[in-house]
């Protein structure tokens, strides 16, 4: 049997999906709802006000922003920007992702998919 599939057929390395946050100024319950097997894989994320300035946000594991766990605390000065991609495996997170923001405005893109 390949490497690339399980006992039942099904594929192991699944492409990922993207969770599209724009201008966040709030908390983001629930961004991506729990669900077992559910990875974070990477995120891409921007400051994004009209008039440029710092940004903080976290990315967590949790049905609601101010809930959970953090996984990933991002901090930007005026106009920053950053990708991450953390492996076919991810970060395990079946209790969800929400992103709790801090200050500045942002967009957010979280790269997640399930697996079996």
């Amino acid at each position: 049997m390949s490497n690339l599939v399980n006992e039942g057929g099904e594929y192991l390395h699944k492409a990922a999906s993207v969770d599209v946050n724009a201008a966040v100024t709030a908390n983001v319950d629930a961004a991506v709802a729990a669900q077992a097997g559910l990875r974070l894989v990477g995120y891409s994320a921007k400051e994004s006000a009209a008039i440029p300035a710092a940004a903080t946000f976290s990315i967590v594991h949790g049905a609601t922003g101010a809930g959970g766990a953090s996984l990933v605390h991002v901090n930007f000065a005026a106009a920053g920007s950053s990708t991450v991609w953390f492996g076919d495996d991810g970060i395990d997170a079946p209790n969800g992702l929400s992103i709790d923001w801090l200050t500045g405005q942002v967009d957010v893109n979280l790269f997640y998919k399930l697996v079996n």
